[in-house]
């Protein structure tokens, strides 16, 4: 069984170890060692990375208690070995899973909102709340990161080790014990099982800054969460992504809201007045198509897509004409048959009939059906359809 360093010196960057043993994992050379101070994937906590003997050292797992150094390597023959761990990497995980640790115990000191689990990414960490989204609004997101933001600027000193006997008995804990006895005790704030790796302050983990909320699940919340220099990175994105923002709105930064929300008015204006100079074309064309075809269904083709389609199609309906009317897109095609309300042929059924000669799919009722499917078909697809039409 590996010694695990790093549960007792978190901070250790370098040791000197012995080869017990290697093995092979997910087609990776795995070393296994007597000590180490590199901490394997669990908790919702990823794997160090470093090196053995210079060896890139690509993840780390557990294993019936041994620690496999997954490296990059076709084999090994070094019988003892220094250990180099990624420090920028593990800090960064100490500020992620403590500042989560003190996060969830705000969440449920404030509001009843207990952790059930916890994801540690690459770029954001979160946490998912047993509790409704609709109790932690903005103004409950704000307060429980300002009450954990307040522990880490107590910086409270993080106890990390064994309880057990009456002295565990005295800690009021906030979960429950998954295995082992290590506890990361924060006197008066947190306490919580845990094997993660965490810092000896926890002023270490510099800030905490929630991101967003979102329903999970039936009753659940997820709430994303960036701590320490995570936050000086999405505080330096968000900048960028506002100057470029507020750039292309042509404003200053402070009065984006403001452009945005003129600019969307605007194209909301141009939409309406594009959708009528659209509805008049049609009915224009409507017009046309019945000058030219004074009985029977109208068989059409237009560009635009099924929109366009539909248009045409209703402009056809209201003037007491069946429409069969097709939109190219590309390789496919868009279809709607319409008719007016009353007796007539089944739109639907024409469509069933006609969809197997395109590989395609749709439905509809008896008065308008939409599909699309092959367009290389065409026009057999609107002659066969006419045909029924007018047959009817």
């Amino acid at each position: 069984m590996t010694e695990r360093l790093y549960l007792s010196d978190p901070y250790l960057r370098r040791f000197h170890a012995r080869v017990v043993r290697t093995l092979w994992r997910d087609g990776k050379l795995a070393v296994v060692l007597d000590r180490s101070a590199f901490y394997p994937e669990g908790g919702g906590q990823p794997g160090d990375r470093g090196t053995l003997d210079g060896a890139s050292v690509v993840d780390t797992q557990e294993q019936d208690g041994d620690v496999l150094h997954l490296v990059d390597a076709t084999g090994w023959n070094a019988e003892e070995v220094e250990g180099v761990i990624d420090w920028n990497r593990r800090f960064d995980h100490m500020q992620q899973h403590h500042g989560q640790h003190l996060l969830s115990a705000a969440f449920q000191r404030l509001h009843d909102a207990p952790t059930v689990s916890f994801h540690l990414g690459e770029k954001t960490c979160t946490i998912d709340l047993d509790c409704p989204l609709e109790r932690l609004t903005a103004d409950a997101l704000r307060s429980a990161e300002a009450a954990a933001n307040e522990s880490i600027w107590q910086n409270h000193p993080v106890i990390a080790r064994d309880f057990t006997g009456a002295e565990r008995a005295r800690l009021t804990l906030r979960k429950e014990p998954v295995k082992g006895d290590r506890v990361i005790l924060v006197e008066g704030v947190d306490a919580s099982p845990c094997g993660g790796t965490h810092p000896r302050r926890t002023g270490d983990v510099g800030c905490i800054a929630v991101l967003r909320a979102q329903r999970w699940g039936s009753g659940a919340t997820r709430v994303e969460f960036v701590c320490g220099n995570r936050v000086v990175r999405q505080l330096i994105q968000s900048t960028d992504t506002i100057a470029r923002a507020a750039a292309a709105l042509r404003v200053a930064p402070a009065e984006i809201v403001e452009g945005a929300t003129r600019l969307s008015g605007e194209a909301q204006a141009r939409r309406k007045a594009f959708e009528a100079l659209e509805a008049k074309l049609s009915a224009q064309v409507a017009e046309q198509l019945i000058a030219a075809h004074p009985s029977g269904a109208i068989s059409h083709t237009v560009e635009g897509g099924m929109q366009a389609a539909k248009l045409l199609a209703g402009a056809l309906v209201a003037r007491g004409r069946t429409a069969l009317i097709a939109s190219g897109d590309g390789v496919r095609v868009h279809l709607c048959f319409a008719r007016p309300q009353g007796s007539g042929p089944s739109m639907s059924s024409i469509l069933k009939n006609v969809l197997p000669i395109i590989g395609g799919k749709g439905g509809g009722s008896a008065e308008m059906a939409q599909g699309s499917g092959d367009g290389s078909r065409l026009t057999e697809v609107l002659a066969v359809a006419k045909g029924q039409a007018d047959g009817a």
